[in-house]
């Protein structure tokens, strides 16, 4: 089981049952080092389910570490000051909204990570299906336009729909590589 503390997350391998710890800044180097074209900002998530007051906490947290994200992002030798971007322009940056199902901690959220100079923005959190669309049209009327919204781990046809309908333009989910094997 992972436990989750201000510095990081401590996690145990599925491979070896080895203990590792992951930082904010750890994620960002080993993102940039595996050559990852968006690298998003490591977040904190709970379920939809939980107490509001521990999802408040949770995105929180996750702006906390969006911030340290930023810092270690902009702190990389591959990164131009003078340019604000990355020198190989492969890679970007995204920071990542939260807030489960209540719409004044997602708007929040939004706010909170839209104000920061990421290059893009992903909409996480575990959806319950009837909610998924009213919360990214939540997140999205805040979110920058100019920036692309990525709806991170839904894959159902229904859902890109959805998606697309209330402003995101990309999507990543897993259920294909799961139904594969």
């Amino acid at each position: 089981k992972a436990k989750v503390t201000e510095e990081g997350v401590e996690f145990v391998s599925i491979l070896d049952g080895s203990k590792h710890f992951m930082s904010p800044e750890d994620s960002m180097r080993i993102q940039s080092d595996i050559g990852a074209d968006i690298i998003f900002a490591l977040d904190e998530f709970t379920s939809p389910h939980a107490e509001k007051a521990q999802i408040k906490a949770t995105i929180e947290r996750t702006h906390r570490w969006a911030d340290r994200c930023l810092k270690a992002f902009k702190g990389s030798p591959l990164y131009d000051n003078n340019k604000g971007d990355l020198l190989n322009s492969k890679q970007a940056l995204f920071g990542i909204v939260q807030g489960g199902r209540h719409e004044d901690l997602r708007k929040q959220s939004a706010k909170n990570i839209g104000e920061m100079d990421f290059h893009g923005f992903g909409i996480g959190g575990t959806f319950v299906k009837e909610d998924m669309a009213t919360a990214v049209r939540w997140v999205n009327e805040i979110l920058p336009e100019v920036k692309p919204r990525h709806l991170l781990g839904v894959g159902e046809p229904i859902d890109l729909f959805l998606g697309v309908e209330n402003g995101c333009d990309t999507f990543d989910c897993v259920a294909v590589t799961r139904m594969s094997r």
